[in-house]
């Protein structure tokens, strides 16, 4: 009987320091302002620590269940644990994506990778990271593409995790070849969200109000035929879109939430040329709040060919690049730094029809820098698609497609280019510095540059490496 009494104290006892030690730490919620804390478990005398690098430091007590830190820097990753005396908790991470390459949504398994991602778009949440709206056909494998459907994902910072892909709309086939077919837009004076997708000769309009957990559709004019290529930009309750269709370019303007007030106007072309409707329509907006336009038009009487730019509301466009042929034509526009940039593919060098890639920029919007091609790390092409973004002192950032060549990239792929003023370029891909083989010519490419002017390149990425193939993300250091 007293064997049997102090086996039970002795359990007792282990069970009370189990229970004492058994602090668990939780995330309630992380923005780019604050990180929300809860804990259990943790004794009166505990403390909150921080870390951003190898080392914690106490920022507060941990006698109650819950702390919000405030002195956060928004772009900072940190861990949180709580000490007791020398007894720790599980530690949390949160902030943005990590620095380098992620999965932001990997190809389930048993897909077939081509057709997870072949068309995707991004943009920036209201913490700063990426919101990313990507194309899956024939989502069941069943052969009939009519179940092709849009879906949308987005990073969680308080799980410090990219969130699993949300279903927004079942489109059928889009027209993905060479242009995008969807655009993406966060309004960041409330968070609200939209999606602008074409789906057959059809346009489809998608917005959430709670993150992107649910999406509510509806149908927006279209009288330009089908339509190939969008862009959106979403800004203090209203949209802006354009439209580039088989019979002409369409803006768009009005209120966010209701699609059915949108009015439209011809894109113009300029007299005596026509948009050409299978090429993108990229949209920026100024650091004055107007919005702009980049295309690809050509001469209706005779064989000429030219990159324009232009204003809403103005009557011609302003010409980019003059006498400018692309078998495959493509523009990426961005604003940032005070200057407008363009990326564009045209065969501006007779002599040199391996490098299609060069930029031009403007403080303007009329008159614009001749052009430059972009260089390459090894004997290889430059062609689209296309990516530029500024960074708010003027560096960028350009990601494109190397569909030949006598040899590999140096720096593997995808291509990613970069320049301090636009004239001078250093190439060097993704793929080295990540550890992974990456297809040198991937279908889709974006890049986006976060407020902290560290930029995001996003692709659909078909090979099998470390990070499964589906659609990645960069993010650089």
């Amino acid at each position: 009987m007293y064997k049997f009494s102090l086996l039970s104290g002795v359990c007792v006892i282990a069970i009370a320091l189990h229970a004492a030690n058994a602090q668990q730490l939780s995330v309630n919620s992380a923005t780019a302002k604050s990180v929300e804390l809860t804990w259990t478990g943790a004794a009166g005398t505990a403390a909150i620590e921080r870390s951003s690098g190898k080392t914690f430091q106490k920022i507060g007590p941990a006698a109650g269940s819950s702390y919000t830190d405030t002195t956060i820097d928004p772009f900072g990753t940190y861990k949180y644990r709580i000490n007791t005396a020398g007894k720790f908790s599980n530690e949390v991470t949160v902030g943005p994506p990590p620095m380098g390459v992620s999965s932001a949504a990997p190809a389930p398994k048993g897909s077939d990778p081509a057709k997870y991602g072949p068309a995707t778009a991004t943009n920036l949440d209201v913490n700063g990271d990426p919101l990313i709206a990507f194309e899956w056909v024939d989502s069941n494998g069943d052969g009939d593409q009519a179940d092709t459907e849009i879906r949308f994902v987005a990073w969680d910072r308080a799980s410090y995790q990219w969130k699993q892909p949300v279903r927004v709309v079942t489109t059928g086939p889009l027209a993905d070849q060479g242009v995008n077919p969807m655009a993406i837009a966060c309004d960041r004076s409330n968070g609200n969200l939209a999606i602008l997708t074409t789906a057959g000769e059809n346009l489809v309009y998608a917005t959430s109000t709670d993150n992107g957990v649910t999406w509510k559709t509806a149908p927006v004019s279209n009288s330009n035929g089908t339509p190939r290529a969008v862009s959106m930009i979403v800004a203090s309750g209203q949209a802006y879109a354009a439209v580039n269709a088989e019979t002409g370019a369409t803006y768009y303007t009005g209120s966010a939430a209701d699609p059915s007030s949108f009015k439209s106007q011809a894109v113009p072309a300029g007299a005596g040329w026509k948009i050409q409707n299978q090429s993108n329509i990229p949209m920026t907006v100024d650091q004055s709040g107007n919005i702009a336009l980049a295309f690809y038009v050509d001469q209706q009487d005779a064989d000429n060919h030219r990159y324009v730019f232009w204003r809403a509301g103005s009557s011609d466009p302003t010409v980019i690049a003059a006498n400018a042929p692309a078998d495959s034509p493509d523009v990426a526009l961005t604003f940032g730094g005070n200057k407008f940039g363009v990326l564009l593919n045209a065969t501006l060098d007779s002599n040199d029809t391996d490098h299609g890639v060069w930029y031009t920029q403007s403080t303007d919007g009329s008159s614009w820098s001749k052009p430059v091609r972009l260089p390459i790390d090894g004997p290889r092409s430059t062609n689209p698609p296309l990516g530029i973004a500024i960074a708010s002192k003027g560096n960028l950032t350009a990601a494109f497609g190397s569909n030949s060549g006598s040899a590999g990239a140096t720096c593997n792929s995808p291509a990613v280019s970069r320049s301090t003023d636009g004239a001078n370029w250093t190439t060097c891909g993704i793929g080295q510095a990540a550890g992974a083989d990456f297809n040198p010519q991937p279908p889709t490419i974006h890049v986006i540059e976060a407020p902290n002017d560290k930029a995001y390149v996003v692709w659909q990425e078909q090979n099998d490496s470390k990070y499964n193939p589906g659609v990645l993300v960069w993010h650089e250091k």
